[in-house]
């Protein structure tokens, strides 16, 4: 791994830390990455180019795919609403062709001693069919056998209710442009659905790392003696475990140290999203504090709270480029 100045490492946290957006931090990370790195044009328009955003998503998805995709997204979110009330009833799926049954699955109330598995989940299938809403009333009389008797339960049961009106509804519709399209177009519009609702879940992961990492970067900056803040002593226990380092073969027969994070890190992208990001950021931020006087020039703009890090000989206090330029133009 070719190494790079502090202030690249410096830059690659603080930018990640200011991005506006979860998905503008992706990019950030990316970038910020290449420079810190050493990693040249190259490997930053094949990274940029294989990193997942929803902007390049909608640009990629074909037309004719767009209605039954945006169903199949609607479809999962609500699901996901549905098994997040607050009881121990969860939707496990929904069959659509068929007998068009609605599976759910069932924590039990009490232990069932009888049972090899006291709390095996019980499995309950209410089909769908032309009979009205007699599937609803279905419904409703398995919750009342199934689900704890509390006033409370009562509005989770009106919930769940509206809930499955509008996933069947969707559900309908769903059926419908799937009778009316071969079936490898119905696979195609499924592996799009999925790949949007792993960019989502992406971003979620980035929406929390954002929010620790202003923290951290926050308790650092205001920090009288870094040796009692617990944000970097965090950081520190992350960064001890990760800094590890592999000497391998090469072709000609030298031994060498494997980088860190090469290239195929982040073209390949293996690895939990959480970890991918973090253990990145989490060394890139120590090897910068590591150079002297680093962690002085660390700070955060009094004016609109983004980090910045200020040029040798800045006097403490002075507000970020982009506020000293404003403030210039205004004065």
């Amino acid at each position: 791994m070719k190494r790079k100045s502090d202030l690249h490492f410096g830059k690659l946290v603080v930018d990640f830390a200011n991005a506006p957006t979860p998905e503008e931090a992706g990019a950030l990370f990316v970038r910020g990455a290449a420079k810190a790195f050493g990693y040249g044009p190259a490997f930053l328009k094949l990274a940029l180019d294989r990193y997942p955003t929803l902007k390049r998503f909608e640009a990629a998805l074909p037309a004719g795919d767009r209605e039954l995709v945006g169903l199949l997204l609607a479809e999962r979110r609500l699901l996901s609403v549905i098994n997040n009330l607050p009881c121990n009833i969860a939707l496990a799926s929904y069959e659509y062709d068929q007998a068009r049954e609605l599976l759910f699955k069932i924590q039990p109330l009490e232990p069932k001693w009888d049972c090899e598995n006291p709390y095996e989940e019980d499995e309950v299938r209410i089909s769908v069919g032309a009979e009205g809403k007699v599937w609803l009333d279905e419904v409703a009389e398995m919750f009342d056998d199934r689900a704890p008797l509390t006033e409370e339960m009562d509005e989770v049961k009106e919930r769940l209710l509206e809930c499955m009106r509008e996933f069947v509804a969707l559900g309908e519709r769903i059926l419908a442009i799937r009778r009316a399209i071969p079936a490898e177009k119905t696979h195609e519009a499924q592996k799009w659905a999925a790949y949007h609702s792993r960019i989502e879940a992406e971003q979620e992961v980035l929406a929390e790392l954002l929010e620790r990492w202003r923290a951290t970067l926050g308790e650092i900056v205001e920090a009288g003696d870094l040796s009692r803040s617990q944000a970097l002593l965090d950081v520190l226990v992350v960064y001890n475990v990760v800094n590890r380092r592999e000497l391998a073969v090469g072709e000609d027969g030298a031994i060498y140290e494997k980088p860190l994070f090469g290239e195929s890190y982040f073209t390949e992208r293996a690895g939990l999203a959480d970890e991918y990001y973090h253990n990145v950021l989490v060394y890139a931020l120590v090897e910068y504090l590591r150079g002297g006087g680093n962690r002085d020039r660390l700070r955060r703009c009094p004016q609109c709270g983004a980090f910045f890090i200020a040029t040798p000989g800045r006097p403490a206090g002075k507000e970020c480029g982009r506020c000293g330029r404003r403030k210039g133009r205004s004065g």
